[in-house]
């Protein structure tokens, strides 16, 4: 029965990974990222690949993409569909020899775990001039059900991830992503608070009616468009992306 349940959540998070604004919009954003980066890479990891719905969007910018999760459910899930290299292990500990990928991305992933030390294996796995994407949560004071659904350890501002990034990787573009949702967020964590509904997380992604769902995607297109051109002055999100530096 329990192993069944967790299949039908994966299920869940499948169907979820398909057709939700959220991913469908940050896999739209990941295509902009990589198109204007204007170069093909040979090898790029794809760190915390979940159950593998970024995987056809590397495979067109990338000559090998080999896909990593801490989840052994979400690696037997992604080798299911599509995705032949996976492997099961930590983001701070990664079983790579040294400077052996030229595109590293990390969507949603460093708030998970020891950020610091994800960042020295992503280093260390990174050739020079490599490049690394990724997406983190803004904002400490957004905190709310969906973080502690999915065991965040924080929520960030520009500043820590300067601080995170450092010398080691000169960030070449760092911008909020997602103001379309920063209000919505903003409001509905105040209205917990007020009411002091805390006790119940859900992952509210599931609570998107259909119609609506399309109606934050189109939003969010127009968003991405306006990602590369613009300093996007709020959202729920911060994306970056940085090239390795020698040290």
């Amino acid at each position: 029965g329990r192993d069944k349940m967790k299949e039908e959540n994966y299920d869940l998070i499948r169907s979820l990974e398909d057709d939700n604004w959220w991913y469908k919009a940050r896999r739209d954003l990941l295509i902009r990222i990589l198109k204007s980066l204007n170069r093909k890479f040979d090898r790029c990891l794809d760190l915390g690949c979940g159950v593998g719905s970024n995987f056809q969007v590397l495979q067109k910018f990338s000559k090998e993409v080999i896909g990593v999760d801490y989840s052994g459910k979400a690696v037997s899930y992604s080798k299911r569909h599509k995705y032949k290299n996976v492997k099961q292990m930590s983001a701070t500990n990664l079983k790579f020899r040294k400077e052996c990928f030229d595109l590293v991305v990390c969507l949603d992933v460093l708030e998970h775990l020891d950020d610091k030390k994800a960042i020295s294996e992503i280093y260390r796995v990174l050739r020079k001039e490599g490049v690394l994407i990724f997406s983190v949560p803004a904002h400490k004071y957004l905190w709310g059900p969906t973080d502690i659904i999915s065991e965040h350890k924080k929520r960030y501002e520009k500043e820590d991830l300067k601080y995170l990034l450092e010398k080691k990787f000169p960030i070449q573009k760092l911008n909020y992503w997602n103001l379309t949702m920063f209000f919505p967020n903003f409001l509905l964590i105040k209205f917990l608070k007020l009411i002091k509904e805390n006790n119940k997380p859900k992952n509210t992604l599931y609570l998107t009616p259909k119609f609506l769902n399309n109606i934050i995607y189109k939003t969010l297109l127009f968003e991405n468009y306006l990602f590369l051109k613009k300093n996007i002055i709020q959202g729920v999100s911060l994306v970056g992306i940085c090239r390795k530096n020698e040290l």
